[in-house]
């Protein structure tokens, strides 16, 4: 039986035997050296580089965590839906051109090889003060168009359901998310939290309004998502903006991704004339529901501050009572994402 080859710590010269037959560089290359790059929770990354000078980005599943308070999706799961899902998109250059290309995925000791996009930090700035240029959110909004309109039968897209990815992020989103231990470290330094966030957890409507979007999350029918369309994900290249991390890729309304976007260009504190443009940008394109977009949004407002893994930052107490209020009303109802917070 093959030992399994852990792209991380197998010797180079494994490794350079692992790639080759695969393809993923010439028969005459070899791995002169490998840097692990950041310490994702879900799964290992490392840059290859060739004695031709050629670099890769390998991924491969990392060591799960578990938490009997959450549903923890396996990383093995989460990087088959990312193979998956590179291979639905790669005939569609609209999409496929916005993202690292695939060299190929290897289902046996669960790697992908991906095209090396350089050193550039993710966007994850936005939340540190830096705003998006008009530019980039075009070019991100396009991206998101060009997704939604990738056709595809119940089948293929089927192809991406793992129900323990699925499941998983239902029940961050949907069931979860609220975590004690967030909203009273917050409550610390703002008195008002824990009432703010028991009338919201307790409201009938909000409660309502996040069984149906639940549902239909759970149906898995409608658009090709990419599921965590935020900053993390995007990464400026030499040839522009590329979108990564496609593991929790599914199919659903389009509202999820465009609601997730426009929600962390608001908990970034990103201009609502940005925001506008956005929505503006993509209803020119495709039709939808902008009451859906914003009970979307206001969902993962509450989620991204009050969730197990919020975003990065400290708002101001005024500013997270702000977000939470508005967060609230949207899914209530009461209004929409086209009005300012």
């Amino acid at each position: 039986t093959c030992r399994p080859v852990h792209v991380a710590t197998v010797p180079l010269e494994s490794l350079t035997e692992f790639l080759r037959v695969r393809g993923w560089i010439p028969p005459t290359s070899s791995v002169i050296d490998r840097v692990r790059l950041g310490r994702g929770r879900t799964a290992t990354t490392v840059r290859v580089t060739t004695d031709a000078g050629a670099t890769r980005i390998l991924r491969q599943p990392g060591a799960a965590t578990r938490d009997d308070s959450r549903h923890i999706a396996s990383p093995a799961d989460r990087l088959a839906v990312e193979g998956e899902f590179y291979r639905l998109v790669q005939d569609w250059p609209a999409v496929a051109e916005r993202m690292p290309a695939c060299l190929g995925v290897d289902r046996t000791d669960h790697v992908i090889a991906l095209e090396d996009l350089g050193s550039s930090a993710s966007l994850a700035d936005l939340y540190r003060g830096r705003r998006l240029e008009q530019a980039e959110a075009d070019d991100l909004t396009m991206y998101l168009l060009a997704l939604h309109g990738v056709p595809g039968s119940e089948d293929s897209l089927g192809a991406l359901r793992s129900d323990g990815v699925r499941l998983a992020r239902h029940a961050e989103r949907f069931e979860q998310p609220f975590s004690a231990g967030r909203v009273e470290a917050l409550a610390t330094r703002v008195p008002r939290l824990e009432r703010q966030v028991d009338a919201i957890r307790t409201d009938l409507h909000v409660r309502a309004t996040m069984r149906d979007l639940g549902g239909r999350f759970l149906e898995g029918s409608g658009a090709l998502l990419h599921g965590d369309f935020r900053p993390a994900r995007w990464m400026p290249s030499p040839r522009g903006l590329r979108v990564l991390g496609p593991g929790l890729g599914t199919a659903g309304p389009a509202a999820l991704d465009l609601g997730f976007f426009v929600a962390h260009l608001l908990l970034a504190g990103q201009p609502h004339a940005l925001i506008s443009s956005v929505l503006q940008r993509y209803r020119r394109g495709a039709s939808v529901d902008v009451a859906e977009v914003s009970a979307c949004v206001g969902l993962e407002i509450l989620r991204g501050r009050l969730g197990p893994d919020p975003v990065p930052g400290n708002p101001t107490p005024a500013r997270l009572e702000a977000e939470l209020d508005y967060a609230a009303r949207l899914l209530r109802g009461g209004t929409t994402v086209e009005l300012p917070l």
